[in-house]
């Protein structure tokens, strides 16, 4: 019985009562061009020539160490940013799972300035949080819900005089089809290659790989 209620002491423990935002993460927008104009820059068949565009980047916590908690136990994993307020960024649950006691979770949190002894806290569906000493870091990547768009050459390879070079379109990740194209370019006629204003001078190229000089990428 002393085991019991030192268990619901636990799980009823509060750092006050939270209500969980679902704002959305704080999203950054990254711009890519690459290579450099005037760059010498050498590819393999399936690889980019030239890309341009730009990417949202969403704030991502990465766990690296399980947490195994009285009332919570959060696996090592990436979880993605859902929310924030003034004080914390919220995170969200997939993973993790409640010891029979607890109230179901519904968010994880951690403090926008971070105490002395980093942790993370587990948000019920009360409000209330357990927290935990933790060993996390906090990174960007690539967002698939932000408006990410992005543009690139795609070496095909060279039969005889011509090569052939793939011109894809990327929004949120996934490729535009009606944006799609092979095009195939007779080098006897002119070494320089030009598709919706990216231009690049080929030095060299076999059916293996291609050696080019960039002139100018997508307008």
């Amino acid at each position: 019985m002393k085991v019991l209620m030192l268990l619901m002491v636990i799980v009823a423990f509060v750092s006050g009562c939270t209500t969980v935002q679902y704002n959305g993460g704080a999203t950054t927008v990254k711009n890519i061009s690459f290579p450099e104009i005037g760059a010498i820059a050498t590819a393999s068949i399936g690889d980019d020539l030239l890309s341009k565009g730009r990417l949202m980047m969403e704030e991502i916590l990465t766990v690296h160490s399980s947490i195994d908690g009285a009332a919570y136990n959060i696996p090592a994993k990436d979880y993605a940013q859902i929310g924030f307020d003034t004080e914390q960024n919220f995170y969200e649950i997939m993973g993790v799972t409640q010891n029979v006691f607890a109230d179901p979770a519904q968010a994880i949190a951690i403090k926008i300035i971070e105490p002395e002894i980093p942790e993370i806290c587990v948000i019920s569906i009360v409000g209330t949080g357990a927290c935990y000493e933790a060993d996390y870091s906090l990174r960007s990547q690539r967002s698939i819900k932000g408006n990410s768009f992005q543009q690139t050459l795609i070496y095909s390879g060279r039969i005889g005089n011509r090569v052939n070079v793939g011109y894809r379109e990327f929004s949120n990740d996934w490729s535009r089809l009606p944006f799609s194209n092979e095009v195939e370019y007779d080098l006897s006629v002119s070494k320089t290659i030009s598709y919706k204003g990216a231009q690049i001078e080929i030095i060299k190229a076999d059916n293996n790989s291609i050696t080019y000089r960039v002139i100018s990428n997508f307008r």
